[in-house]
């Protein structure tokens, strides 16, 4: 959470605020370490370059998908109109992130 100009909502990267870089980068360091605990129980175990180039595919995947989520929810956050107003930048994420891996799978 910033100052108090944002009203107290929940933002999902702020340049001022050091904790969401932080989350950013845990989240990335449990999705690497995660693959590579799947890479060292696999049987049978794939060439390193074949591994490398799915695990690059995901990780570019994954990373297009969450910073696409992300600026579409700061976007939506910032202009939300009407009597009831949601500017809470994690709500629409969650939002996103479930319309993504719902409708999108099917789409």
């Amino acid at each position: 959470m910033g100052d108090d100009d944002d009203g107290g909502y929940c933002k999902i990267y702020d340049a001022e605020d050091s904790f969401t870089g932080l989350v950013q980068v845990m989240l990335a360091l449990i999705a690497l370490a995660s693959l590579y605990v799947k890479r060292q129980h696999e049987v049978p175990r794939r060439k390193f370059m074949t591994w490398w180039l799915d695990v690059s595919k995901q990780g570019f995947g994954a990373f297009y998908s969450h910073l696409t989520n992300m600026l579409v929810s700061a976007i939506i956050a910032g202009y939300t109109r009407g009597q009831y107003e949601l500017k809470d930048q994690c709500a629409w994420y969650g939002i996103n992130f479930l319309i993504d891996t719902t409708v999108g799978l099917f789409f």
